[in-house]
């Protein structure tokens, strides 16, 4: 009994080990810019010689953002439309390929680093390139089949515009599944391969297996990845939302207020949207547990 609680403590600690980096990065880097950028989102900010002014007006810049802008909004609806919508994609793809990436192959090292190695390179000016300059990382469809057939099931500027919308930017939807597959592989790595032998023997599928063993075994996994997925691409400089929260942060009447509002209003969509996502998520695993 002593035994064990030495070792509960001793992971603890050890988890605690590998936290404390950011958490004190956090503390000194983050945290203070992270509570003043709430505080002038409520402030008329005025930058003279002295310095910086702040004066109080209470909830004035979000109901402008909401209610009288005319683009944020859609913008808005736009980033979480991509988030929502490249979020099960990510999750799906990073899935199947951490699996196949778990299997037992010539040159698996080499694939695993193939797949990883967006991540490298996937810096904001990088990423901003890719997407503003080249047609490397969208898909065209106003041509060929597939468009005449968008044009015919939906002629009008609705459904069609947003499935649009969501193929040109599929391929910077794949983009960001490199660290959710080396989570998904490290999970994997975990599982104990007597229960998969055990299965074999009672006469169990490998699709059997996969819904049974290997899926509520990555269930808390995935909801990590998908509260990933939701920060990291709501974080991209080229994504819509924050395009213009950037163009309005150095306005001359409002500087620096007006887009921490935005900010924040955006930082609520999508804590929102990881709220609903882990919901969803927790509850399908919970009723087929049932």
């Amino acid at each position: 009994m002593r035994s064990t609680s030495h070792l509960v403590r001793r992971r603890r600690m050890t988890g605690l080990a590998f936290f404390s980096p950011w958490l004190v990065g956090f503390l000194l880097l983050t945290l203070f810019p992270l509570v003043y950028s709430l505080v002038i989102s409520f402030s008329e900010v005025r930058i003279k010689v002295s310095g910086t002014e702040l004066s109080f007006v209470g909830l004035s810049h979000y109901r402008y953002a909401l209610l009288q802008d005319a683009s944020f909004p859609t913008k808005l609806m736009e980033s979480i439309f991509l988030i929502a919508t490249g979020l099960p994609i990510v999750l799906v793809f990073s899935l199947i390929i951490s699996l196949l990436l778990n299997q037992e192959f010539p040159g698996r090292s080499f694939y695993r680093l193939v797949f990883f190695l967006p991540v490298i390179i996937m810096s904001g000016p990088v990423l901003t390139q890719l997407v503003n300059e080249t047609d490397a990382m969208k898909l065209r469809l106003d041509s060929g089949i597939l468009s005449q057939y968008l044009r015919m099931i939906s002629p009008g500027r609705g459904q069609g515009r947003l499935f649009s919308l969501f193929m040109d930017n599929l391929v910077r939807t794949l983009w960001f599944s490199g660290i959710q597959i080396l989570v998904f592989l490290a999970v994997l790595q975990k599982i104990d391969r007597s229960m998969y032998e055990a299965a074999a023997i009672d006469g169990a599928t490998g699709w059997e297996m996969f819904w049974r063993i290997t899926l509520p075994y990555l269930r808390s996994t995935i909801v990590i990845n998908a509260i990933y997925t939701i920060v990291e691409m709501g974080a991209v400089s080229s994504d819509p939302t924050n395009v213009k929260i950037m163009s309005h942060l150095l306005e001359v009447n409002r500087p620096f207020s007006y887009s921490a509002a935005m900010s924040w209003i955006y930082a609520l969509a999508q804590l929102l949207l990881m709220g609903l996502a882990t919901l969803l998520l927790f509850k399908r695993e919970g009723r087929r547990a049932q």
